[in-house]
């Protein structure tokens, strides 16, 4: 039953940031189903429930979550609010030792799904490849689906960037971004984090790469000669990706281009939101209506994007204080603080661009992480 619970806790890890094999259920049901299979599961392990403080105020700000989305919003979003956050608990109640086999079993399978689809992804890059036919996900274009990797036929104007098993290079750079912070960027330890890491360098994602370079800093830069191996790096890397093929190159284009200051925008890769949503935030600031949000005032067919706009205009400030408190209530009791304090920053930069903080890809490696590189008990 254990490896029953591993394998569906990869599943949601996955199916929450939409992979294309459950992306076209609805998502409610789904979470549903699998709280029901892990809980099934764990009921059957010869496990005692680890019950402590953090637990108690972790559930009354899910409940808090719950109530106000009920009140908010509709009951399909606040059972789908609750099905989404309930496997947190699930992982809180396992040893020690348990959360470590978990997180070593999700990450090692998503460096095994990612092998295939990055072949593919190589060989398409110099050779068409025969697929299995189109896989289609609105609102998203139509996919060449490969199994392993479905490729977009969006044209980002220089080269089809990798995504794998999921609709958008962002999705999967952030599962991979999170799962290399969980396992500490240790890879001596954890060998398939190189695979993972390598994701993330061919998904071309400009958040992908600030974060991920940005939590590996913040955490292994402690002395100044790796922060000067690290400067050097960097300059090193932009200095290639502006002068490789005059500038005509995939890094410059996708990345460095796109860091450029926009008088608009800030920068030219800010790409977060539809023009009408500055537009119905700033009116919600005025009028105060960001407090509970305006999805019953505003169209939101013309508000979309992603980011913590979107979040607050779709569910109000209350909510995103909420779940701020959600999240610091799942902070161990005798935290690494460095590594706490870190992590903490990581998620409020992904809610700034990417505002998914219900997704599980979330919030398994953000406990596990927290929980695995927290002091030991004295029990332990």
């Amino acid at each position: 039953m254990w490896t029953l619970f591993k394998i569906l806790n990869t599943i949601t890890v996955f199916a929450s940031a939409y992979m294309w094999f459950t992306a076209p259920l609805p998502l409610g049901p789904l979470m549903l189903l699998l709280n029901i299979g892990m809980a099934l599961c764990l009921g059957f392990l010869p496990l005692k429930p680890q019950l402590d403080l953090r637990t108690e105020v972790s559930a009354f700000f899910l409940l808090a979550l719950v109530l106000w989305t009920l009140i908010n919003e509709t009951l399909i979003m606040g059972i789908v609010v609750l099905s989404v956050y309930t496997p947190v608990f699930y992982l809180t109640f396992l040893p020690r030792e348990y959360q470590a086999d978990l997180l070593k079993f999700v990450t090692k399978w998503l460096a095994i799904i990612l092998i295939p689809g990055l072949m593919i992804y190589w060989i398409l890059l110099a050779v068409p490849l025969p697929n299995f036919g189109s896989f289609v996900f609105p609102p998203y274009v139509p996919f060449n689906n490969y199994i392993f990797f479905i490729q977009t036929t969006y044209d980002y104007g220089t080269l089809v960037r990798f995504n794998s098993i999921f609709p958008e290079p962002g999705h999967l750079a952030m599962v991979c971004e999170f799962i290399l912070l969980a396992n500490n960027f240790n890879f001596k330890k954890q060998p398939w984090l190189w695979v993972i890491l390598t994701a993330v360098v061919f998904s071309f994602s400009l958040a992908g790469y600030i974060i991920t370079f940005t939590a590996f800093s913040l955490l292994k830069v402690n002395t100044w000669a790796k922060g000067i191996l690290a400067s050097i790096f960097l300059g090193v890397f932009v200095f290639a990706a502006l002068n490789y093929a005059g500038g005509d190159n995939a890094l410059n284009q996708l990345i460095i281009e796109r860091l450029k200051y926009d008088e608009s925008k800030g920068i030219q890769g800010n790409n977060r939101y539809f023009n009408n949503t500055d537009y119905e935030f700033d009116k919600a600031m005025k009028t105060g209506d960001y407090w509970a949000g305006v999805s019953g005032k505003a169209n939101m067919d013309l508000i979309g994007g992603a980011g913590f706009k979107i979040y607050t205009l779709q569910h109000g400030l209350i909510a995103v204080f909420i779940v701020l408190g959600f999240y610091l209530s799942l902070i161990p009791q005798r935290p690494n603080w460095h590594y706490t304090l870190v992590y903490i920053f990581i998620v409020a930069l992904c809610f700034a661009q990417n505002a998914y903080p219900g997704w599980y890809a979330w919030l398994f490696p953000y406990v596990l992480g927290l929980n695995l590189n927290s002091k030991h008990e004295p029990s332990d």
